[in-house]
């Protein structure tokens, strides 16, 4: 949780609870600033999960963070100097205070780097670790004098192994590969692109091969399906073959087929007979 903590120290810190926290000198705010300088409805403070936005509500002397006069919705960091006409807040986080003064010894050495490829930190290498401001102001953890750089670019941030990189709003953008983003896990090999100016990715040696397992655990594979054998076909039934007859039924029929002929021959000789005899009356008549 975060806290507003007056520079000179007039009123004891308020602390960040409220969604929405109202400053000004109307009695109906969360922060109440007694100063000429300070607007009825002066700014806000929106707290959205674990960002914090501080608006300026068109007060007559304006807001300001760390030097730099808030126009837009500007997100804030622990550390960050907030000036409200004339009185100086300064947001703190205690916890985070407490967790750095606890840590004793060196810092480790950082198995996360980015190393520029153009501009005037070219061929340098920074290393990345705890939560890391990038930007053109002299208060960023990472200061980068060009141009094309915003006071507050963007924060690079490494817990647990993982590196996070948010742009802050900048004027140019921040891309990944040359893909815009607002906020990107990175990768060793990336590169990350302020406008012109690019930098190199790099991470630990054993990286490649954590991610290679997590996504073999997690991917769907795809294999080509096995033929289906062919069945072999059923053989196609015998046709059933006509009963054979009975030798009574074999003999009938020979009998009449024997018949039948017999009368054939005789109605043949009856003919020619008959023909024979009107042949020969006919003869007989003439």
């Amino acid at each position: 949780m975060l806290k507003l903590e007056f520079k000179d120290q007039r009123q004891p810190g308020v602390w960040l609870v409220e969604s929405v926290f109202a400053i000004g000198s109307d009695s109906k705010n969360h922060l109440v600033l007694d100063d000429s300088s300070v607007s009825e409805k002066h700014a806000t403070i929106t707290l959205e999960g674990p960002h914090v936005y501080l608006a300026d509500l068109n007060s007559f002397k304006g807001t300001f963070v760390n030097g730099q006069k808030v126009t837009e919705r500007f997100q804030l960091r622990a550390g960050d100097v907030i000036k409200v006409g004339d009185v100086e807040l300064e947001i703190s986080d205690p916890k985070a205070r407490t967790s750095t003064a606890s840590s004793a010894g060196p810092r480790k050495k950082s198995d996360w780097t980015m190393t520029a490829l153009s501009g005037e930190l070219k061929g340098k290498a920074i290393p990345l670790h705890g939560t890391m401001v990038l930007g053109r102001s002299e208060k960023c953890d990472v200061v980068i004098n060009d141009e094309h750089m915003s006071r507050r670019h963007a924060e690079i941030n490494l817990r647990d192994g993982v590196l996070r990189i948010v742009d802050l709003n900048s004027s140019n953008g921040t891309r990944i590969n040359n893909v815009k983003i607002t906020e990107k896990v990175l990768k060793p090999g990336d590169k990350i692109n302020f406008d012109q100016l690019v930098f190199l990715v790099a991470g630990p040696q054993d990286y490649k091969e954590a991610q290679l397992g997590e996504d073999e655990e997690e991917a769907t594979v795809f294999r080509m399906a096995p033929m289906p054998k062919a069945k072999p076909q059923p053989a196609p039934a015998p046709v059933a073959a006509a009963p054979k007859p009975s030798p009574a039924v074999e003999n009938q029929v020979s009998a009449k087929q024997e018949s039948s002929g017999l009368a054939l021959k005789i109605g043949v000789i009856a003919l020619v007979i008959v023909a024979a005899g009107v042949a020969g009356a006919f003869f007989y008549l003439k």
